[in-house]
């Protein structure tokens, strides 16, 4: 049977009545829908778009809603309490369903984009960022993220051949892939994102362009390729992801220090990270990161070494590639210590010598992260099996214990944290 029968004629943009597509006001939260009903209700369009469509279409529960309208910020400020704006270049409305879930209501986008326009014709520019619906599609990136349900009538708006592309599996760019690429080559990487969590292929057309502007990548911004970075070992498909970027030339230009071909262990454990996110599990950045790079640490590292040693090493061989990369401090000193600490549970303590020790590395601040990149590496390799159970269980002894997390250093006073709110402050977003 067919996805779509309907999709006969081929004339854009195309509208499918609520009788002929499979996406109903049942698949939608309530909250959302209470959103768009108001928004309609105020005299507003009220459209949602985007991955929650496509992913609804193809019988998957969407992460989160996002929601297109012809009001603008302001207007939609004033119709949710619990409403903030955010961004300044095009403002974002943050309406908040509940204490720390929000839908992302954004006005209808122009085709100029502000910072492509010299500053003589600024005020054109301003006065062009908010547009029509028929605009917003063309900004979109791939056809079958580009597919708009309105709520008023139940139809699906389809301007590009979305629902085609959906039926035949394909990731395509609305528009002249090259320079979709070349106006932001992130889009590549989104692309190898999208077509592993999918099991889409990528057109012909959109590979040869993937592959001729990947070099590009090198002139994105690293704060933002950080954050694709986490999005990549975040989705559940980050092994596939990984393929997919060394196969569009996007990997030796932007991770030269990655190839899974020359590291066979790299797949296995992003799989593991793949299963555990798909069980639900949260998983720390420091673990995502150390999932990652794991291969160049072990190999720099060598002979087994003591923690010091081992800590000083990594600080001392792989700051030019965290700087970089952006990783956070933090972040970095977290890596650094559960790396380090790999060795001394790749070994059960002599029960005659090695209780005080256990006891001072369980309550460490850091085993916590340790013990599940462990987990994670014995998995993949399938290795460790006695070593893994042995610490699980004296994990969960102390737990019990101490009725609750251990903690590093138990019986040393905290200092108390200092309460600072600064002025004007909102909730921050909690993205997947």
């Amino acid at each position: 049977m067919k996805l779509f029968p309907f999709l006969g004629k081929k004339k854009y943009p195309l509208t499918v009545p609520q009788n002929q597509h499979s996406m109903t006001r049942r698949d939608i939260e309530h909250s959302v829908l209470d959103i768009l009903g108001r928004l309609r209700r105020s005299g507003f369009q009220a459209h949602l778009v985007g991955g929650c469509v496509r992913d609804i279409l193809l019988g998957k529960k969407p992460k989160d809603f996002d929601i297109v309208t012809n009001a603008r910020p302001q207007q939609i400020k004033r119709l949710f309490r619990r409403c903030f704006l955010i961004g300044r270049r095009f403002r974002l409305a943050h309406v908040y369903i509940s204490h720390d879930r929000f839908v992302e209501v954004a006005t209808f986008r122009a085709a100029v984009d502000p910072e492509q326009v010299p500053p003589e014709g600024a005020r054109f520019a301003a006065n062009n960022v908010y547009g029509t619906i028929d605009e917003d599609a063309l900004r979109r990136d791939f056809t079958v993220n580009g597919l708009y349900y309105n709520s008023a009538d139940g139809s699906i708006i389809d301007y590009g051949g979305g629902l085609e592309d959906l039926r035949k599996k394909t990731l395509r760019s609305i528009g002249d892939p090259a320079q979709r690429f070349r106006e932001d080559p992130v889009r590549i990487i989104r692309a190898a994102r999208f077509c592993a969590q999918l099991g889409f292929s990528l057109s012909k057309r959109d590979h040869r362009a993937a592959i001729e502007c990947a070099p590009l990548i090198t002139q994105a911004n690293a704060h933002r390729m950080l954050e694709e970075l986490y999005k990549i070992l975040r989705c559940g498909a980050s092994a596939g992801t990984f393929v997919n970027l060394k196969k569009f030339g996007i990997l030796k230009n932007w991770l030269p220090e990655i190839d899974p071909d020359r590291a066979p262990d790299l797949l296995a454990r992003l799989a593991v990270v793949d299963r555990m996110r798909s069980e639900g599990k949260e998983i720390p950045v420091a673990v995502l990161l150390s999932a990652l790079l794991y291969d160049l640490f072990d190999e720099a590292m060598g002979a087994k070494r003591g923690f010091q040693e081992s800590f000083t090493m990594l600080h001392q061989r792989f700051t030019e590639l965290v700087m970089r990369l952006r990783i956070p401090r933090k972040e970095w000193d977290s890596i650094s210590n559960l790396v380090a600490r790999q060795s001394s549970l790749e070994r059960i303590p002599d029960p005659r010598k090695g209780k005080g020790f256990e006891k001072r590395f369980i309550r460490n601040a850091h085993f916590w992260n340790t013990l599940m990149f462990f987990e994670v590496r014995a998995d993949a390799a399938g290795s460790h099996e006695a070593e893994l159970k042995y610490w699980k269980e004296r994990a969960a002894r102390a737990r019990e214990q101490e009725g609750g997390r251990p903690r590093e250093e138990a019986g040393r006073p905290r200092k108390p944290r200092r309460r600072h709110r600064p002025q004007g402050s909102k909730p921050a977003n909690q993205q997947n």
